[in-house]
């Protein structure tokens, strides 16, 4: 997806996602970092032994669904901002229900919106293939309606349970997600499939409250000691999950690890098999970082800001940093600029915040810190508003090789040296 070349003597950075190519005289070149990349899986045949053949020995999902003596199922999926290659199973999860006894008539499939925004009907069959999309079920989750709620208690850290009632009544429940690394969560996929994807707005709210986010054990690539992980799972273990998919993908979003079987036993086996391409050392001290959170996150501006968040342990005073991508949805939250539309001091935008939280203050939070230290941030995207950026304290600039040169301008540095990034979300970035 990603290529460096010479052409000229100058570096020649290629990014095939966004179709876009930047050029850096060789001096100002410093380096090109990203996560490690896991081949693609070419061979269909795993997919279906991954299905057939849980990890570590566990129950074949058939055998679970008899022994249950099952009529009904849900199929929990992704939405568009995850990019899970959920349809590279789907006919194979189908096939182990009804040889365990449950119709397709009687499988839904629910998007796990958490409290994002619809699915539409040509990204649903991206989900489920077109062709399976006419023959079966499928419904966007709805965090925000009470009547299609169920309440299961709380856990041991007081978070109120309320999940997709229909969801929760189906008598087997199946999860397809992908684990990659989570600013929040410390890892995706798994127990998220349910916190936050079928939960309520308050549940996911709480879940994602400032004292767990800021929490000591919170961060990308931690899971124990871990709140808001342990949070999740604990949801979960509530809603009781019989079967889960967990896929790995490469930097291209093509799938290269699969791990299927009991909830907690397959999200560990992708997790593991992912901590192999995580960690990142950056060389050289750059001056300027040009970053690009890639698909699915270029969605929005609000999803795309995870690749800013990911640099934050690199980021100084000093720092400049072009963020660039399409963001066809613009910033595509309110409650994200909110506190900064607010307040001019930092400070303040910060504390109001925390005192007056909602789940898409999450990015707010973190944003807040980068720009405390002083970093100059530019947005490159055609496709948000000057007024957006300006509240964020950002420089908008809608070409990428007008952003390169303000960039330069900012750096005041006689040869500054530009780093590379692609999905700095990808990978935990360290000196």
């Amino acid at each position: 997806m990603y290529q460096i070349k010479l052409e000229n003597d100058k570096a020649v950075y290629f990014d095939l996602d966004e179709n876009r190519k930047i050029i850096v005289d060789k001096e100002n070149f410093s380096g090109f970092f990203e996560a490690g990349d896991p081949k693609e899986i070419i061979n269909e045949q795993i997919f279906l032994n991954a299905v057939l053949n849980p990890v570590k020995s566990g129950k074949r999902l058939r055998d679970i669904t008899r022994k249950k003596k099952a009529k009904t199922a849900c199929i929990i999926i992704s939405d568009i901002t995850r990019g899970v290659p959920t349809e590279r199973v789907i006919k194979y999860l189908i096939g182990e229900l009804n040889a365990g006894g449950v119709s397709t008539d009687n499988i839904t499939f629910f998007v796990a919106l958490g409290v994002h925004r619809n699915a539409t009907v040509e990204e649903m069959k991206t989900f489920v293939g077109d062709e399976l999309y006419d023959k079966i079920h499928i419904e966007n989750h709805e965090a925000f309606d009470e009547r299609k709620l169920i309440y299961l208690g709380e856990t041991s850290r007081k978070t109120p349970v309320k999940v997709n009632r229909k969801a929760y009544e189906c008598d087997i429940k199946v999860t397809v997600g992908k684990v990659e690394l989570h600013e929040m969560a410390g890892f995706s996929g798994g127990r998220k499939s349910i916190l936050p994807g079928i939960s309520s707005e308050e549940t996911i709210l709480v879940n994602h409250r400032p004292e767990m986010i800021f929490d000591q054990g919170t961060g990308a690539g931690c899971l124990e000691g871990n709140p808001i992980h342990e949070d999740m799972l604990e949801v979960a273990l509530m809603f009781g999950v019989d079967f889960s998919v967990n896929f790995v993908v490469n930097n291209s979003q093509k799938p290269a690890g699969v791990f299927a079987g009991a909830l907690v036993e397959s999200h560990l086996k992708a997790v593991t098999f992912l901590r192999q391409f995580c960690d990142v050392k950056i060389t050289g001290k750059p001056d300027i970082f040009v970053i690009t959170p890639g698909s699915p996150l270029n969605c929005d501006l609000y999803q795309g800001i995870k690749a800013l968040i990911a640099m934050h342990h690199v980021l100084s005073k000093d720092s400049v940093v072009v963020l660039y991508g399409n963001f066809p949805e613009g910033v595509n939250s309110h409650d994200f600029l909110e506190p900064l539309a607010k307040y001019k001091n930092l400070d303040e935008a910060r504390k109001y915040a925390w005192d007056n939280y909602k789940i898409q203050m999450d990015h707010t939070l973190p944003i807040i810190d980068i720009l405390k230290i002083g970093t100059k941030i530019i947005i490159c995207s055609e496709n948000v508003s000057d007024e957006e950026i300006k509240v964020l304290r950002m420089i908008h600039c809608r070409e990428l090789g007008k952003a390169m040169k303000i960039a330069f301008e900012l750096s005041r540095k006689g040869q500054p040296k530009v780093a590379f990034c692609p999905h700095p979300q990808k990978a935990i970035i360290k000196y």
